[in-house]
């Protein structure tokens, strides 16, 4: 059964990611161009207008004025690849290209990004690392999400500021659903070419967490679905090391009355379920 909408203060703070990081798309039919330096590093991005979306990327990077690459970004086997994209900045920026020093090793790396279209899904990623001779391309995927590059931590290593889009769907409808935060850092050498640093950062967490409360709280008001804020706000539990007040949250959820999904009182089997869940998400 769909369920209705929610009112506007619940989708307002429904998703921390799509308040904050949510592809734009404006003008996503257009052809354009945007270019982007760095250092020694220069970038230029230019693609074509489509039927739907844009087609045709091509990225020019220059090292200290020497060619360095020509060529589609777009990494063998991707969404792009196959029927186009949108290039949108994800976030607050206007353009899609970027050229950052993500490890800070002192050599930048080219990120364009793109938007597979769609009412959901999916936001990607280009990044073009220089190996001491050419450039490699890896795509990293949002999901519905996007991203903000952000150095938390000020350690001169920017860091990825996103949300789980595994999320997404998982226990509810998408309006329903409620993402815990998500902060990578990007290394070459792991395996994804991320690594996972969110719970270094408590306090993005605890903020997590309060406003998922909030949510809840206009969710249960509302008679509206609930298990997506739940699952995401026991994330958040585990994040900050308090799993051992999950089990007695849940309870006492279940006897208000807050385990709702879109038919009403969520089966008994959700709490066992959404327990694996975050397990193979790695949360627990």
């Amino acid at each position: 059964m769909r369920a209705r909408r929610p009112r506007r203060a619940l989708l307002a703070a429904a998703s921390l990611a799509l308040a904050l990081v949510a592809p734009g798309v404006a003008s996503a039919a257009d052809g354009g161009s945007a270019t982007a330096s760095a250092g020694a590093v220069q970038a230029t991005l230019t693609w074509a207008p489509a039927q739907y979306g844009n087609k045709d990327p091509h990225l020019v990077v220059t090292r200290a004025g020497a060619p360095a690459f020509d060529g589609s970004p777009v990494v063998a086997g991707s969404a792009c690849s196959e029927d186009g994209c949108v290039y949108a900045a994800s976030g607050k920026r206007d353009a899609p290209l970027q050229v950052v020093d993500l490890d800070a090793d002192g050599e930048p790396e080219v990120l364009v990004d793109a938007y597979t279209g769609g009412a959901h899904c999916c936001a990607l990623t280009e990044i073009l690392r220089f190996n001491g001779t050419a450039y490699t391309t890896s795509e990293a995927s949002w999901g519905n999400i996007g991203y903000e590059l952000k150095d938390l931590d000020a350690d001169g290593r920017p860091d990825f500021v996103t949300a789980d889009d595994a999320f997404s769907y998982a226990f509810s409808s998408y309006a329903g659903s409620y993402h815990p935060p998500l902060v990578l850092d990007y290394d070459a050498t792991a395996k994804g070419s991320f690594t996972d640093v969110t719970r270094r950062f408590p306090a993005l967490v605890r903020k997590s967490a309060k406003e998922a409360l909030h949510a809840l709280a206009r969710a249960r008001r509302q008679h509206f679905e609930t298990l997506g804020v739940v699952s995401a706000y026991v994330a958040d539990l585990y994040l900050l090391g308090r799993g051992r007040e999950v089990r007695p949250y849940l309870a006492r959820a279940r006897k208000r009355g807050d385990l709702r999904n879109a038919s009403g009182r969520a089966p008994k089997s959700f709490e066992r379920q959404l327990l694996a869940f975050l397990h193979k998400q790695g949360y627990r």
